[in-house]
């Protein structure tokens, strides 16, 4: 039989603090060496599959092949290997701020659309946290943007809100959450195994190359989609992908407080109104009923 849902407020924290650990993946990519992103996705990608199917291992292969049986999972998988793909696509050929704009900004709104279980609440919250998102990053944003970049972005965004929908869907499976993980990341690092082969992985050998590839790969991947995954057991995945806009403003943040860098009075407001809206979101939230549909099955729970 399958467990009962965590209570709703359990849920929210899970997935911002994984969207948080999200956050930190450009701070980290700075203050290690310079690597080409693809290389460092890559990597990352392989070192977490390989991570996660050694923690799922402790439980058998059982597990591990009947989350292999699941389409969502596959469905997850090649949406993790697309993101990482078109996300740096889109920042390379339309900038960091305009890329993120669009490709996180966007994902709220498509996956709202996508599972169409929305409430008045929650357009309101994600329309006051889109505006504070634009505000946040628009002093950054240039001209240059290409269409070749933000149709990458809209790619980065449909993909992130197909693995948040797909996700949330083996939410109530009873495969286990380290089996499925396992899995929907081995699928993505094996979808980016090409690029392995073409690289230059020097980087990886050094201190700084290795230090960052382990916490890209531990905790900005590992922990922080595991939080984030148990916080859609009782989290709608509409509300998750606005939570999950705190993963740019945590990544101000820390350019500011970590890297020196400078944020403008727009985007200090911008950030505060992100915040307002993440609070809102919270408040949604814990009132809106959390209870899932359970998928009735005849394996036991993992």
């Amino acid at each position: 039989m399958t467990s009962r849902p965590r209570a709703a407020g359990t849920g929210w924290l899970l997935v911002v603090f994984g969207a948080a650990l999200f956050g930190t993946v450009g701070t980290a990519r700075l203050l290690g060496p310079a690597a080409p992103a693809v290389s460092v996705s890559a990597v990352r990608l392989a070192l977490a599959a390989a991570v996660l199917v050694v923690l799922a291992g402790f439980h058998g292969v059982g597990p591990l092949v009947s989350a292999s049986r699941l389409p969502a999972v596959w469905v997850a998988g090649i949406a993790q290997a697309i993101f990482n793909v078109t996300f740096f696509a889109a920042v390379t050929r339309s900038g960091v701020a305009l890329g993120t704009l669009v490709a996180i900004g966007c994902t709220p709104v498509l996956t709202g659309l996508m599972t169409r279980r929305v409430s008045r609440e929650w357009v309101m919250a994600t329309g006051v946290a889109l505006a504070g998102l634009a505000a946040l990053l628009g002093g950054d944003l240039r001209g240059g943007a290409s269409l070749g970049g933000v149709l990458f972005a809209l790619g980065a965004s449909a993909s992130y809100a197909t693995f948040i929908t797909s996700s949330s869907a083996l939410a109530s499976s009873d495969v286990a959450m380290d089996a499925r993980l396992a899995v929907i990341f081995g699928i993505a690092a094996l979808s980016m195994s090409p690029a392995l082969a073409v690289s230059d992985l020097t980087w990886v050998t050094s201190v700084d190359g290795a230090g960052m590839a382990l916490y890209l790969a531990l905790a900005a991947t590992v922990v922080a989609y595991n939080l984030f995954n148990r916080g859609l057991r009782t989290v709608e995945p509409g509300t998750a992908a606005t939570l999950a806009l705190v993963e740019p403003l945590v990544a101000a943040l820390l350019g500011v407080v970590v890297l020196g860098e400078y944020l403008s009075p727009l985007s200090w407001l911008g950030a505060g109104v992100v915040l307002v809206a993440l609070l809102l979101m919270v408040r949604t939230s814990e009132v809106e009923p959390q209870d899932r549909p359970q998928v009735p099955s005849s394996r036991a729970v993992d």
